[in-house]
């Protein structure tokens, strides 16, 4: 099927207008992100009290920690080692193209916008955008470089998609054959005619190393092709390619909050961007406030030699003066119900953004640790959705490389299987002729706990968990089926994780059981009475919350009465 191109390019450039009001308040955001101190185009004023920066930081180490793990299946029986030759092969491709970074990034975008990865293969044998032949590659794609079909209402009825990216002069040549091809100069200037996000930390006249052209791809649904060409040119680079890849296209999309009816979706940033610029306002202004904030020495009318004086003299000097003695007077200072708005405006910021307190493990929430598991679960309702929606989009990458590495004609993969029970690992080679079956045979899913923050302390809280709810209380059928737990083990992995080396020393073990050690001399064993008593005393001490606390504050400064351990909450430090 043909297309016009001149009519493709004109629509091109009218979406790529349509979407500069999004592009500009995603750069509106991204200054107040990076505040002041990062940039000569930072944010204009400046931002003591970055919330945003708090809530994206939270919300990406939820999101996306770390890379995703492919989990293959069949239902096939005799395919079953096979998808386990696979599953090896597939994990190897993550580390290979940095794709737990790129995740990050894209989830990053999506919280200011939308995170978009666009996924393929170079099979062209030439070196294009750092990839080599038959190189996978996943590669965020900006809003400042991302276009779409504006006229469309739904992703699904959109007649085009594509990225604009820099291209080196001689592949822009190559796949041109226009040796007369001339290169495009450096511009943080989009082609709307708004600053780009890059302009932030960037400016116009940087000098770059090897000339380059602006280079477009553009891939269209209906006819299933993908088109290149210069932006400037408005030139083709050769004919249109054929799409040899996945039915879905080479972009893969992670949106939080779709709007009925529209294309762009609505950022988490865009609800908390107000709250947070208005926080920053009023801790400005209570700045100023302080800063203006003076006590003085007053003195009678006439007394200018009594006031030289005193402003000569140095701490602890003996001065005399006449007339009257002086007052002193303070003027001006921190209006309370400006600093009480701005408590306020805090904590709805931390509210709207879904609890950062609890999801960021910034500081209890509560008085209790149940009560505390039971508000993090409902903070984490939100979090849970959001993680929902970037595990498919990881699932979607990973499954778009698993195409990509079964179509590879030429590509091998070494693959390394432990013989389950032995030391023993087997080697071999995963290739186009090694591998049996259909594509569509396999069934990828991602390991959601891969992606997670899994740091040291994370899993000692896992291994605790464990070890109560699952270890102990089965630890008599663990033991009548011949099974023992090694505490060795136990406390030395213990000891590495919660960086205490000097645990292996506090417990020692010689190797033999003590009913088999013998006593010595006339020593006695002792005997424990086989009734014990036990006593449990609950003691009741009031908790003290950075919810607990601004409230108390927001009471105490609008005049209200405290109690005697509110009171005492507020010299507590919460946690």
């Amino acid at each position: 099927m043909k297309f016009n191109f001149a009519q493709l390019t004109t629509a091109i450039d009218s979406s790529i207008m349509q979407m500069s009001r999004p592009r500009k308040e995603r750069l509106n955001a991204i200054k107040q992100y990076v505040g002041t101190h990062y940039a000569e185009e930072g944010a204009e004023w400046i931002v003591p009290t970055n919330l945003l920066e708090l809530a994206v930081t939270i919300y990406s180490r939820q999101l996306a920690a770390r890379a995703p793990r492919a989990m293959i299946s069949t239902s096939i029986q005799s395919l079953i080692p096979f998808a386990k030759n696979m599953e090896l092969a597939i994990n190897q491709i993550p580390d290979e193209i940095s794709l737990g970074r790129t995740l990050r990034r894209a989830v990053v975008e999506a919280i200011f916008s939308i995170g978009i990865i666009k996924v393929g293969i170079y099979a062209s044998g030439k070196r294009i955008m750092d990839h080599e032949y038959g190189e996978s590659y996943a590669d965020v794609v900006t809003l400042d470089d991302y276009f779409l079909d504006y006229a469309a209402n739904r992703m699904e009825a959109i007649a085009y998609e594509g990225n604009d990216y820099w291209m080196s002069l001689q592949a822009a040549r190559d796949m041109s054959g226009n040796d007369k091809l001339q290169a495009d100069e450096h511009t943080t200037i989009g082609d709307d005619g708004g600053s780009r996000a890059e302009g932030v930390s960037k400016s116009e006249n940087v000098q770059e190393y090897g000339a380059r052209v602006r280079a477009r791809d553009v891939w269209i649904p209906d006819t299933g092709q993908l088109i290149t060409y210069g932006i400037t040119t408005k030139k083709q680079f050769g004919d249109p390619i054929d799409w040899d890849g996945p039915d879905t296209g080479p972009y893969r999309k992670l949106t939080f909050s779709d709007v009925p009816g529209n294309l762009m979706p609505l950022a988490p940033v865009a609800l908390m961007l107000d709250l947070h610029e208005l926080a920053n306002m009023l801790y400005r202004k209570l700045g100023r406030q302080a800063d203006a904030k003076k006590t003085v020495a007053a003195f009678a009318g006439g007394n200018d030699d009594d006031v030289n004086t005193l402003q000569g003299a140095s701490d602890g000097d003996g001065i005399t003066y006449h007339g009257q003695k002086p007052e002193q007077i303070t003027v001006g200072g921190i209006d309370q119900p400006t600093l009480l708005m701005y408590q306020q405006t805090k904590g709805e910021f931390t509210y709207l953004a879904g609890n950062l307190d609890s999801l960021g493990g910034l500081a209890p929430m509560s008085d209790t640790v149940g009560q505390d598991q039971m508000l993090s679960a409902a903070a984490n309702g939100r979090m849970d959705y959001m993680k929902d929606q970037t595990i498919d989009f990881a699932k979607g990458i990973m499954g778009d490389l698993a195409w990509y590495a079964w179509t590879d004609p030429v590509r091998e993969r070494v693959i390394e299987k432990q013989v389950e029970g032995t030391d023993i690992v087997l080697r071999s080679v995963w290739s186009a002729e090694t591998r049996d079956g259909d594509f569509l045979d396999y069934n990828l899913d991602i390991d959601t706990y891969s992606m997670g923050n899994d740091t040291p302390s994370i899993k000692l809280q896992k291994i605790g968990q464990v070890m109560a709810q699952y270890v102990t209380p089965l630890l008599p059928q663990i033991e009548a089926q011949g099974g023992q737990v090694d505490v060795d083990f136990l406390l030395d992995l213990v000891g590495k994780l919660s960086n205490l080396p000097e645990l292996k020393n506090l417990v020692k073990f010689d190797g033999q059981p003590p009913d088999q050690q013998q006593p010595q001399g006339n020593a006695q064993p002792a005997l424990q009475s086989p009734n014990t008593t036990r006593t449990n005393i609950r003691v009741n001490r009031p908790g003290a919350t950075r919810q607990g606390q601004t409230d108390v504050m927001s009471r105490l400064l609008a005049g209200g009465k405290l109690q005697e351990s509110e009171a005492q909450s507020l010299g507590r430090n919460p946690g």
